[in-house]
């Protein structure tokens, strides 16, 4: 195996990572309804965009993977 595949496979991994822990954290945290509900969907929206980049990397590295396993064949 390439060390170019490797490389691809441990970015997916980490970003697999990550967007684990950003799920875990949008569906655990209990929102408060005081004052600080503004800064609280700040943060849900940022994490959620956050999530939506990972998972689309993390489909570009996986179609990147592929492609590079089809063309050694």
């Amino acid at each position: 195996m390439s060390l170019r595949k490797y490389v691809l496979l441990g970015v997916t991994a980490f970003l697999g990572v990550v967007s684990i822990s950003i799920l875990w954290r949008l569906l655990t945290v209990k929102y408060p309804t005081h004052s600080d509900v503004f800064f609280m969907g700040v943060e849900a929206g940022a994490l959620a965009i956050l999530l939506l980049v990972c998972l689309s990397l993390i489909s570009y590295f996986l179609y990147r993977l592929a492609v590079l396993s089809l063309k050694k064949k």
